[in-house]
This record gives structure tokens, sequence and C-alpha cells, in this order.
């Protein structure tokens, strides 16, 4: 089983069309030799969290409880923080647990609701999707006239960050410890066609003693990895020279978000790193839209992760004790959230003289190119035996304009600064909570009546036409597959295609807002609006979203089915909740538990 995450079937149908994916290539070859599916209807609130974890367990999110990428809980607090359906309980048996069951071995890279949490959340052999626990940091360093000298007689020079640094000298793994790093120059040489030319090598330190090493050396134009183990736990970063200029002594220094890799059982996290190296981090996208990093360090970033998720697939493949292995791809989704441009509403869509909209194709044309290759590089190194079965956990639509729902709630007598409503978002879909603190019970129903005829009624300042493609209550969210006793909002809502929504609420900002993550494009917005826009989610108020109604089309995957046991068809309309069945049908099992979904063969 491999995810590509994001992947919609209709770029996909376009590419092999106009020849941009080669006739020689994985989906062309899936196409001809073959199983796949014309377009695959995702559950509701198509969002990676609830998408994937219907697809695992072949259950919708009534049966799962994931209602969306984030949601509440009925009995919780009101100041508590949403819950994240990445690392939350999951109410029905996975595909992965029902193959464990019924004797099989289970190899898993990636993917949510696998990780170590609890024993149930494991597989056989994991290797987790890594956390993210701790901020990226940009480090303008400056060279001071300390000089140290180790025990080999080698001098390093130290030095500190500049007063305008945009980031401290400080690893920090949120909620668990601050790390000081210790930075130094050193000298070193590059040999060039057998001449020894000097270059800037910068030392990282996590202590301040040199006499036993250090953590990490950096030279330019390279990334250099680094591990970090505390509290049992191993966390990974890396790091990139931004800029070195020896006469002025100054130089950028780029760190990853540090993130914790987990593996089970013992040593195969090891053995994977061994083959593949440590863990290159996500791609940095605040820092990217404010300016600290840029483009090209950033398709850097996607390119090292897509090439290590390759890699990893590649490496355990050749193991032979596994009956089901499942492996993910972030890398379409990376791209489409930050370059989908097809819209003449979106912002960006004049900009560069009306250019950028081809230029934007162009990557994301580049991206989809290599994520067959590298289909195609596993498949042919594939034991003859095996059977392939990869999917989409939803696609992606252009997005023009973010509504701010609970400033949309302040700003229309509605409170939420008074905990009486609130709202979490998935994308382009919400749940919308009453606090019955609040409203009692008498006054709920008006209550909740009169918020639902506002949002019915909420109109484009622009076009004059209703956002809402659907307002429901949690009777009408029961026809959606979406009512979970424990975690429906009273009221759930799903844009029609070219919206977004945020949970954020941000005082002095209109609660409609132009998508952008090009700050020159809304560089005339008040400051309040201007901070909403550079600190946005990649679906929040990127110009690529999902999280959509499974009928919007653009938010609509992909199924393509390859192997010895996979027969040769093509399948029009299928449903998500037929991938675990589809699976088990593979492997000569029975489908997990709570399995809505009949097999497509």
């Amino acid at each position: 089983m491999i995810s590509i995450d994001g992947a919609p079937d209709y770029l996909i149908d376009k590419f092999l069309r106009n020849g941009i994916l080669s006739p020689n290539g994985a989906f062309a070859k899936m196409k001809k030799q073959g199983a796949y599916a014309e377009s695959v209807l995702p559950v509701n609130v198509a969002s990676t969290g609830p998408s994937h974890i219907s697809i695992f367990t072949g259950a919708s999110p009534s049966k799962t409880g994931m209602v969306g990428n984030s949601f509440r809980k009925a009995d919780q607090s009101w100041n508590s923080p949403a819950i994240t359906a990445f690392r939350y309980p999951i109410a029905a048996e996975t595909i992965f647990q029902a193959a464990m069951r019924q004797g099989k071995k289970v190899m898993a890279l990636g993917g949510v609701g696998l990780d170590n949490i609890t024993e149930s959340r494991k597989t056989d052999y994991l290797h987790m999707y890594p956390n993210i626990v701790g901020p990226s940091l940009v480090i303008d360093l400056i060279r001071t006239d300390t000089v140290i000298t180790d025990k080999k007689a080698k001098s390093f020079i130290k030095l500190k960050a500049g007063s305008k640094s945009p980031s401290p000298l400080l690893l920090e793994i949120s909620g668990s410890f601050k790390l000081p790093l210790n930075i130094y120059l050193s000298d070193s040489a590059l040999n060039d066609a057998n001449i020894l030319r000097p270059i800037t090598q910068i030392i990282v330190d996590t202590d301040s003693d040199l006499s036993n090493g250090y953590a990490a050396s950096v030279v330019p134009e390279n990334w250099t990895e680094m591990a970090i183990e505390k509290n049992g736990k191993q966390y990974n970063t890396s790091f990139r020279i931004f800029k070195a200029d020896e006469i002025l002594g100054k130089y950028r220094l780029f760190m990853t978000a540090p993130a914790e890799v987990f593996g089970s059982p013992f040593g195969f996290l090891q053995k994977i790193q061994s083959a593949c190296g440590l863990w290159p981090g996500e791609p940095e996208n605040r820092k990217q839209t404010t300016g600290l990093v840029s483009e090209e360090i950033w398709f850097e970033q996607v390119g090292r992760l897509a090439k290590y998720s390759r890699n990893m697939i590649l490496t355990v493949m050749k193991e032979d004790n596994w009956d089901l292995l499942f492996g993910y791809f972030s890398t379409l989704d990376d791209v489409q959230h930050r370059y989908t441009l097809t819209s003449p509403r979106q912002l960006d869509y004049k900009a560069n003289n009306g250019k950028r909209p081809a230029r934007y194709a162009g990557y994301i044309e580049k991206w989809f190119q290599t994520i067959d290759n590298y289909l195609l590089e596993i498949i042919n190194a594939a034991p003859k035996e095996t059977n392939f079965v990869i999917f989409s956990d939803h696609g992606m639509i252009p997005a023009h304009t973010c509504l701010l729902l609970n400033n949309y709630f302040e700003q229309s007598g509605f409170s939420f600064s008074t905990q009486e409503i609130t709202s979490t978002s998935s994308g382009n879909s919400a749940h919308i909570y009453i606090n019955k603190e609040k409203i009692n019970n008498d006054d709920f129903a008006a209550y909740l009546t009169r918020v639902s005829q506002s949002l019915k009624s909420l109109k484009d300042s622009t076009t004059g036409e209703l956002i809402f493609e659907l307002v429901a209550n949690q009777q009408e969210q029961k026809k959606y597959g979406l009512y979970h006793k424990d975690y429906s909002g009273d009221l759930f809502v799903s844009c029609k295609a070219g919206y977004t929504i945020s949970a954020r609420y941000q005082p002095g900002v209109n609660y409609l807002v132009q998508n952008s993550f090009d700050p020159a494009m809304f560089e005339n917005q008040n400051q309040a609006t201007k901070n909403f826009l550079i600190n946005g989610s990649m679906n929040e108020t990127s110009p690529g979203v999902h999280g959509c109604l499974a009928t919007l089309r653009e938010g609509q995957s992909i199924f393509y089915s390859i192997g010895p046991d996979v027969p040769k068809r093509r399948l029009k309309k299928i449903f998500s909740l037929q991938i675990a069945a589809t699976v088990s049908e593979l492997l000569g099992i029975q489908p997990p538990a709570n399995s809505e979904g009949e097999s497509v063969f």
C-alpha cells in the first residue's frame, strides 16, 4: 500500500493525456496492465487525518470518530485545545491491526494513526511518521575573538548570534527541554581536482565541551543531519548554511524543525537510518512565506523528503518478513498547497505580468513526474509476487478566499470572545460547537437556528454568491457519515470550491480574506491581516486546500493497482471505503472489523 497524499485523479489523467507523465511511467503502466478507478469518492471531510483513517479502517468518520482534521469532544473543557485526528484514539480496527490479528506480518513507514502512543497503534515493524516537536531556526552568526583548541590542537573560533538574529541559539523541544547550541567556525579544505581550497565549516555542538566531539559539521551547499537522544527519545534535525561572508565574519545558519522519530521493534529504525540516513524533515512553509527560507531551499527540502520516502520503501521491501507494507509520500500535497494557481480570482493569478500561473503549474508538473518515476522504481524493484495498491486521501482545490469563521461569529452577533460559540476547521469544512453552559436549554434551539440561518445566507462580498455548499445540524450530518455523538459539532459547514476556513480568531481582520503566501500581494493590508496571512497554515490560507465534501470534483482522489493477483480492469467511480476490503482480498484475510466497503475486484 502506498499513499500519495493529495493526488487528484483529474490531474493525473490530464498529465497522462498531454505527455507530462511518461507513457512508460508508473501511472501509465498501471493503467495499461492493472486496475484503476476513473475517480475515487473520499469520505466527507476529505482531509488528511479523517481520510487516511477511513481508508485504513474502511469505516466512515461516524464510526472512526475522526470527524475532521481537528474537532472537539462533547465533554471537554471549553478552554482546552481542539483534538487532532493525527494522534488520537481510533474507534475502529485498521487494516494493519486486522492483518496482524490474522497472522500477517506488517511493516509501516509513516501513516496517520501509526505511532508510539499505544501498542495498538504499532505494527510488527514501524517507522513512525516523525512528530514535529519544536520550531525551526534561522540564526545570524558573528565571529568572535574566542578561540578554543581541542585535544588534537585543532582551533575553533566561537560564533555568537547577532543582536538582530531571527532566531536564538536555542534548540527547543516543546514542553520537554531547551538545549543551548554552541556554534564554532573551523578550518577545512575541499579537494578540488587535487587542489586543496579552504571552505567554510560550521561546527554545531549541544554542549560546551569540544573534547568529546561535536554533533554536526556543516559546509556550504550541503545538508547535514543531527540526531539527539534525550529522555529515551530520539530527535532529528538538519542544518544548511544560507550565507557565509568570510571577510566580515558573518554567517546565516538554518536548522529544520526538530522532530521526534520512533521505530519498532528495537533495531528497525537503526537499520533504516543506516541505509537511508536520518529523516530530513518537512519543508519549512512559514519561513518561506516570510522570506527567511528561499523557494529554492524549500524545494530542496521537498526533494530530500520525497527521496527519503522512496529510499525507505526500497530498503525495507528487500526484507522477507512482511506480508503488508505501507509507504507514504507527502510530496504532491506539499507542492500543490503552495502552488495551485488556476483560478482568476486568486490573488496571485495576475502576478509577474500574468506569468505566475504557468510557472507554478511547471512546479506541480515536475513533482508529479518525480513521484511517477519513484513509483516506477519501487514497482520494478519489488519481488515478482508483489501486489501494489496505490491511492490518495483527497485531491486539491484552488482557493481564493479564506473565511475566518470565529471572526464572522464575533462580527455577526454570535460571541466567540465570551465563549458562546467556536469552530474547528479542516480546510474548507468546519465543525461548529455551541457552549451549553452559556446558552441554556430553553434558548438553545432558537440560537442554533439563528446561527444556521446566518451561515446559510452568508455571501461572498465580491460576487454575491452563497459561500456554503452545506450547513448541517447533527441529524443532517448522519446522511454524510459525519455524525459521531462524542465529537461532531452542533453544526457542520462545508464551503463551495474556492473557499477555505480558518478557526483562528484574529481581532482587526475582516472575516473574508484573499488567500496568498506572497507578502508582496498583501502589502497594502493592515498589520493584523498581514500577520494572519504570514502565519497561515497549509490548509488555511494557501492557494490549494482540501477538506471538502466527497462530491466536490477537484477533491476526489486516486486508486491504482498492479500485480500478479490484480485483474486488468477499468473501474468507474469507487469509494475510498472500499480500499481496505480490496487490500484484504489481496492478502487473503477478512476485512477490518468495522469495514463498510466491498473489494473493487
